[in-house]
């Protein structure tokens, strides 16, 4: 039998970008939400050097995993 741990927890990850070239004919929510997501597997802890490569310089990626600081850096789940 499998020993597996039971997690709970909340991951945010946002995504910024500026100046995204897009054809005007073309533009769609899902080209956006493609080239995000792309980044977003781009900027993995094990990304690949060809996908590190890939990671465009327009956009920024942000994880926020649910943590909260109080008062002397302690942190709480």
């Amino acid at each position: 039998m499998d020993v597996m741990a039971l997690l709970k927890g909340k991951l945010t990850i946002e995504v910024e970008y500026e100046d995204l070239p897009v054809p005007l004919l073309g533009y769609t929510r899902a080209m956006i939400y493609r080239a995000c997501a792309e980044q977003v597997y781009y900027r993995r802890p094990w990304a690949s050097e060809e996908d590190v490569a890939k990671q465009h310089p327009k956009f920024k990626v942000k994880l926020n995993w649910g943590e909260e600081k109080e008062k002397g850096n302690k942190v709480l789940k």
